[in-house]
């Protein structure tokens, strides 16, 4: 492809979506025709929802050969034209009013020339900060879990709270790395852990992509590499297989509500859903196939996009639900109440193993030695479940097939395995000569 068409601060060509070779060897193939516009470090490409092939294009000149009997060469040349100067328009005038150019922001104009969407005429450019935080919250509340979106209240609590203790008007335009670095600044004073002051920064910027996508605000300044999400891997632990059966086996029929939360984080442990799935289940779940019970689950943490998986009821699953519950999945429990009887469990079972965790907390690093039983929550059990099933040989494909992790990656940063117990479980997958 030759040199495109220059322009004071940006380049524009056009070309095919497949390579040239592949179309060279098919030169009747049609390809779709994209824009490309280079301006500064950046790239944007765009679909002109045109097509053409090898044997029509004029790779110097960028359109359409002047043959005869091509159909429709004059209006495809002149929209691309059209295009171009239309690009070069807005891109001219985003700078010329000093405002700052993203792909999502050219993507948006074009859109609009090209008639793929319409302008919300209704939009309102006078919200207020939290009024564009409120609003998408408004609009995602049917769509995601109500952990994501009690989570986006926080946040918005916290700015709030900023707001009131710097007394300071928060304003999209106010938002750079000096208010980033007060704003950590801010909660750590308040004692928060880093991975919860990552939490709420990751909401934040969640807020301002939506208010600079919908056209409420025009800063990308949070887009800076130094306005990140600060983590720490935090020590998580997992039950094994012989400690999920002696939680199991242990008569607690002395404290009920105890023990109906040891039945509930049992289910979770042989299902390996979150607690929003195993913690509300009910005899309608359960279906058979081949002759075998399972439990058909639609995991709750994205509404939207809901996951259907099934999961074998087990003996231990039969069995709890024989014994102590009318053949049926024991009676949902608030996660709270639920956290805070395992934990009893654990004391009762003298797990007390002292494990060193370390975090850190309003800016500081902090060691503790905590026994084994105080770290067990709702979401070992998942934990466990994968784990377990990992070490027992189970391929991370199948697991992630009920756990619901969509990468190897994430699986692995969940499960927390060591580097030898991985190494160990893949020699044991039979691609070595051991």
């Amino acid at each position: 492809m030759n040199k495109g068409i220059e322009r004071t601060k940006g380049t524009i060509r056009f070309a095919f979506k497949d390579s040239n070779l592949k179309l060279e060897e098919n030169k009747g193939l049609q390809s779709i025709i994209f824009l490309f516009f280079s301006y500064g470090k950046n790239r944007f490409k765009y679909s002109t929802g045109m097509k053409a092939c090898f044997n029509d294009w004029d790779f110097r000149k960028q359109r359409l050969k002047n043959k005869v009997g091509l159909k429709n060469k004059d209006k495809i040349n002149e929209d691309l034209s059209d295009l171009e100067i239309q690009l070069n328009s807005e891109y001219t005038n985003l700078l010329s009013s000093s405002q700052n150019v993203s792909n999502e922001v050219l993507k948006y104009k074009l859109d609009v020339y090209t008639k793929k969407i319409i302008p919300n005429q209704e939009i309102d450019t006078n919200l207020s900060f939290f009024q564009v935080i409120d609003k998408y919250i408004e609009e995602k509340e049917a769509r995601i879990s109500i952990i994501t979106i009690r989570s986006y209240k926080q946040t918005k609590k916290r700015l709030e709270d900023y707001e009131k203790h710097y007394n300071r008007k928060l304003m999209f335009d106010f938002i750079n790395i000096s208010f980033y670095n007060d704003f950590n600044i801010f909660m750590e004073g308040k004692n928060y852990a880093l991975n919860t002051i990552g939490k709420h920064v990751k909401n934040l910027k969640t807020f301002l992509n939506y208010a600079l996508a919908e056209g409420y605000s025009s800063n990308q300044r949070f887009k800076s590499k130094d306005f990140k999400v600060a983590t720490e891997t935090t020590t998580e632990i997992y039950l094994t297989d012989s400690e999920i059966e002696e939680m199991f086996r242990k008569d607690l029929s002395k404290y009920p509500e105890v023990e109906l939360a040891r039945d509930v984080f049992l289910i979770g442990c042989y299902t390996g859903q979150r607690i929003s799935d195993y913690n509300n289940l009910s005899a309608n779940d359960i279906i058979e196939i081949d002759g075998i019970q399972f439990f058909k689950i639609k995991q709750q943490k994205n509404k939207r996009y809901k996951r259907e998986v099934n999961c074998p009821i087990t003996k231990e699953m039969r069995d709890i639900m024989n014994k102590r519950h009318d053949n049926k999945p024991p009676r949902k429990i608030a996660e709270s109440y639920l956290n805070d009887y395992i934990k009893q469990v654990g004391q009762i079972l003298k797990w007390d193993e002292l494990i060193k965790c370390e975090f850190t907390k309003g800016g500081k690093t902090i060691t503790k030695m905590v026994p084994k039983y105080d770290l067990i929550k709702s979401h070992t059990a998942r934990r466990s479940f994968c784990t377990n099933k990992y070490k027992a040989g189970m391929s991370v494909y199948d697991i992630m097939l009920f756990s619901g992790h969509t990468t190897e990656k994430e699986f692995y940063k969940y499960i927390r395995i060591k580097d030898e117990e991985r190494a160990s479980h893949i020699v044991k997958t039979g691609f070595f000569n051991v």
